[in-house]
């Protein structure tokens, strides 16, 4: 269960921690005792699966569908009273999703509440346990000599052993994919890989008509007869990580690929193969054979019981109202965990959302609603997607994600999928801690979001050209405001760049404030973009502080004159020449007729930098065109920590004020910035 911990429990600073918990202790609901002559709420429980009851009661149930289809019957019959389906501590297991409507809602002095136990062990689980079976012979062969007598055969549930493949691909622009996942009691394991650990480097194979590629060092074994076989690699870009079946091996050790990763495949590129019987070499790998209905797994440290999951998703919400899911441990889901769309007023709270091969939790469409205290770790894609309100009317949709811990998501698509995807408007993402994960932190789409006093921490290591919290390629998507973050050790791997915030391909109007930047490589870069507010950050060993470009002047310039391109077509897609937007963003309107490919009236004012570089201009970046005014630099030998921030400024050692007008002209000459 999500406990609110101090900075200092969680590697920052003593001083930041005390203030942290001192915020966010205030944002703790209470709950108020029932006023008096309130009706009680009705409490259906539900035994958990490996207590079965020998006979349902009217009040007690075998599983959380027979509960909701009696919570349905009690709305028809006019209860108006809150309904609790209480699920009793054990582990409840799910097949298939189940569905709330809008017949098993509530009204906000009356909701349902799907609830746990209050210490947490009640777990809601999307996976079967998978019987053992006789191993073939002929498989046996085929496995490497190490594994031989390690590796054990499983019979599959017969909604695996229908499908085709084992997942779905990846690709970009393409939503959250499914996957059949295997699990100990330690969490998943992985499809048999070569390479076991790392990438190996590719070259492109010509004249084979389809994306062919060839491994530069091949471990020297056919590949030929895996009927299941994937390739997972960032085929042309250190940004984009893409996992897409092979269609065919050839004699030579070619592969060629189902479908054409984005802009293809380029020479030195780095990439995997997945799901191959002859790498079955090292525990924590399986490897199903889909025409026989098993599983071939070499069980990791902890025992030989295994699970896979099977439920698409756990909890589906369609038009439904005023419905709370609190105290629960969701997990094992071959898609999303939870998907809520349409209705009204739908909270997760206190919760532990794991494990889901997709998502954890979904919100479209919603009007108000979100994550409350919760704890989402080990996530195949992003974790949260929150999308709501009227852009065209520029309402908020009241989605919010608060006071939750965020680690280690977007582990089977590490690009393109952040802990935390918002679009719509008026999204609040507040108080929270997200670490420790290939993924970014915030995708922030549409308009007039929050992204504030949250703890970014360890994010994009082997990623280049990618930012912690990110936005891009929508001139209207303004009115966002990241403030008062805590954001630190965002570093790329040797020979890759990443970003703090990244405000990419023409990302305008946006308020970066009062944000603590330590140990960020490019804490702030504005691509191309204008009327940005970069005010009142400090700085502390990630350099430059801030970096702009205007790439609408260079090589973006044709998407910018182009109305089918990308940028062009988000501008037609909502009515900038409204009463309301033009209220809300003066000038937008007359955009395309006044220097659309200018970056400017950028402000870059009251930010204290330390141990660190100023400002860097690049790809026709003009200082001129910016306000820059009241920046500080300090230089603190020795500085190795936020704690010693406040003695650092109390010593006063101020090295000098920042004057646009005398910029070292070797500032501007640095290495460009490579355009995706």
């Amino acid at each position: 269960m999500c406990r609110i911990r101090s900075s200092a429990a969680r590697r920052g600073s003593p001083r930041l921690g005390r203030f942290a918990v001192a915020i966010l202790a205030s944002w703790i609901p209470v709950a108020a005792p029932a006023a008096a002559g309130e009706a009680p709420a009705r409490i259906l429980r539900v035994a958990p699966s490996d207590a079965p009851l020998a006979r349902p009661t009217q009040d007690r149930f075998t599983s959380l569908g027979e509960a909701l289809a009696r919570a349905a019957e009690l709305r028809r019959r006019g209860t108006g009273a809150p309904i609790v389906i209480a699920l009793e501590p054990g582990l409840h297991r799910l097949a298939q999703a189940v569905r709330i409507g809008p017949e098993h809602g509530g009204t906000r002095e009356a909701p349902l509440v799907i609830r746990g136990a209050p210490d947490g062990t009640s777990r809601l689980a999307g996976s079967l346990p998978l019987p053992p079976a006789p191993m073939p012979a002929d498989l046996s062969a085929r496995l490497p000599a190490a594994a031989r007598g390690q590796v054990r055969a499983y019979r599959l549930p017969e909604t695996l052993r229908r499908e085709p493949r084992f997942r779905q691909t990846n690709r970009l622009g393409e939503r959250s994919a499914q996957a059949m996942e295997v699990f100990d009691r330690g969490g998943a394991l992985h499809p048999a890989r070569w390479p076991n650990e790392g990438d190996a480097t590719v070259v492109p194979v010509a004249g084979a008509g389809s994306p062919a590629f060839a491994f530069k060092d091949p471990p020297g074994r056919s590949w030929e007869h895996e009927p299941d076989l994937w390739a997972e690699g960032f085929w042309q870009w250190d940004w984009l990580r893409e996992t897409i079946p092979v269609e065919r091996v050839d004699g030579r050790g070619g592969l060629t690929l189902a479908e054409p990763p984005y802009e293809g495949v380029k020479s030195g590129g780095r990439a995997v193969v997945l799901h191959a019987l002859s790498e079955l070499d090292a525990p924590g790998e399986w490897w199903r054979d889909g025409r026989r209905g098993l599983l071939l797994a070499w069980p990791a440290a902890g025992g030989p019981d295994l699970e896979a999951s099977v439920a698409e998703s756990l909890i589906v919400a369609e038009g439904a109202r005023h419905v709370a899911i609190e105290n629960l441990r969701l997990e094992r889901a071959r898609g999303d965990l939870v998907v809520v769309r349409g209705g009204a007023d739908i909270v997760i709270r206190h919760s532990d959302l794991g494990w889901a091969a997709g998502r954890a939790a979904v919100f479209e469409g919603v009007a108000g609603g979100g994550l409350d205290g919760c704890t989402i770790h080990d996530i195949g894609a992003a974790a949260i997607r929150l999308v709501g309100g009227d852009r065209a009317a520029l309402v908020p949709g009241g989605l919010f994600v608060r006071d939750s811990r965020l680690t280690r998501f977007a582990r089977l698509a590490p690009t393109q999928n952040p802990a935390i995807d918002v679009d719509g408007v008026g999204a609040q993402v507040v108080g929270n801690y997200i670490h420790d994960a290939v993924g970014y932190a915030v995708h922030l789409r549409g308009n007039d979001h929050l992204f504030a006093r949250n703890e970014v921490a360890r994010l994009l290591y082997g990623l280049s050209d990618s930012g912690a919290i990110y936005a891009g390629r929508d001139w209207t998507a303004r009115g966002s405001a990241i403030r008062e973050n805590y954001v630190h050790d965002v570093t790329p791997a040797p020979g890759f760049e990443v970003k703090g915030v990244y405000l990419d391909d023409m990302a305008s109007g946006f308020s970066v404030s009062r944000n603590l930047f330590v140990g960020v490589q490019k804490p702030v870069f504005v691509g191309g973009g204008s009327d940005n507010a970069i005010t009142d950050n400090v700085f502390v060993a990630s350099s430059p502080a801030v970096s702009l470009d205007s790439r609408g002047e260079t090589w973006m310039a044709a998407a910018v004159s182009d109305p089918h391109s990308e940028v062009r077509a988000a501008y037609a897609a909502v009515p900038v020449a409204s009463a309301r937007w033009r209220e809300r963003y003066p000038g937008l309107a007359a955009l395309l007729s006044d220097e659309p490919t200018v970056a400017r009236n950028n402000e870059i004012t009251g930010n204290l930098i330390i141990n660190g570089r100023d400002l860097f201009f690049e790809q026709e970046g003009d200082p001129r065109r910016q306000t820059i005014l009241f920046n500080t630099l300090l230089d603190l030998p020795g500085l190795a920590a936020p704690d010693a921030l406040a003695r650092a400024l109390a010593d006063g050692r101020v090295a000098r004020r920042m004057d646009p007008a005398g910029m070292r002209r070797d500032t501007l000459l640095e290495r460009p910035f490579r355009a995706p």
